[in-house]
């Protein structure tokens, strides 16, 4: 089973980067460590929403047309040029569409995922990739 890294970078906004470096200002910390730390409360606040219909869920709804359960998301960090951006990490690389049927996540899919994460939250789509773990 592989994971699926889908990168993010700074917001695409010019009124979000200039709220980011203030939050950095007020919180005396880095611009990346702020960018980071935003990222991960927003996607948290995502994941742990409260209801029975999970937001990654509803997102594949929307790209797939299928009712299905993601895998489980995750928040990590990767280095770019020497600096830290934030991305979402698939555990898995299939979504579970029936008792027993599964549906490969594409990368079409990933850059839809990505593109409605961008406009919906204002942090530029970078790209994924995929990890495989070893057999």
């Amino acid at each position: 089973m592989g994971k699926i890294n889908i990168k993010f970078g700074h917001p695409i906004s010019e009124e979000e980067q200039e709220l980011l470096s203030e939050r950095a200002i007020e919180r005396d910390c880095s611009i990346e460590t702020e960018l980071c730390a935003g990222f991960e409360y927003l996607l948290k606040s995502l994941i742990n929403r409260a209801g029975k219909d999970k937001f990654f869920d509803l997102i594949f709804l929307v790209i797939t047309g299928k009712q299905a359960i993601s895998p489980k998301v995750s928040f990590k960090t990767y280095y770019e040029n020497g600096n830290k951006y934030p991305m979402i990490v698939l555990e898995g690389d299939y979504l579970r569409v029936a008792d027993s049927e599964r549906l490969f996540i594409s990368n079409e899919f990933i850059d839809e995922l990505g593109e409605i994460y961008q406009t919906e939250f204002n942090y530029e789509y970078v790209g994924c990739e995929r990890v495989t773990s070893p057999s």
